[in-house]
């Protein structure tokens, strides 16, 4: 099966289903934000502080390590698949599934938290979202929205993608 990838915005889901999606295949989960700060010794906001290219090029790295590794359930941060590096990786180690949910929604879920950096307000949430929607969908093998969803509803959404 390879690697399965959950991309997209921050505040989609991408955690929570993915550890569960993992559980329920007996996969290790890693979500790559927080192997950045393990990695780092930094957090999201103080990488973001030194510049979000500094952040960009502990993410790929750690993406790489990631993907060298037994096949696992990868959350990834939400601007990952914007290094087209990144996304060769992915691409070549598994399957990229697309979790969705309106700005409105991921504003509810996460607020503007300060280790959000680029979640400072909705016009800027909207504005990364509009930017990145086309990567995101040229991205991903799969997509399911979340909006409105229970988890687990959305948990047996993603695992009917990889049973493809």
């Amino acid at each position: 099966m390879g690697h399965l990838w959950l991309i997209g915005m921050m505040g989609t889901g991408k955690t929570t289903v993915g550890a569960l999606v993992a559980q329920k295949l007996g996969l290790p989960f890693v979500d790559l934000d927080t192997e950045v700060m393990v990695a780092t010794g930094k957090t999201i906001h103080d990488l973001f502080a030194e510049g979000e290219a500094v952040f960009r090029v502990a993410e790929t790295e750690v993406l790489a390590m990631a993907a060298s590794g037994t096949p696992a359930v990868i959350s990834t941060g939400g601007g990952a698949v914007l290094a087209q590096k990144n996304l060769n990786t992915m691409k070549d180690t598994g399957t990229t599934v697309l979790l969705t949910a309106s700005v409105d929604t991921i504003v509810e879920r996460i607020g503007h938290d300060e280790n959000r950096p680029l979640a400072q307000s909705n016009e800027a949430l909207t504005a990364i979202a509009d930017l990145r929607m086309a990567t995101y969908l040229a991205a991903s093998d799969h997509a399911v929205d979340t909006e409105g969803k229970a988890t687990e509803s959305v948990v047996e959404e993603v695992l009917a993608c990889v049973a493809m």
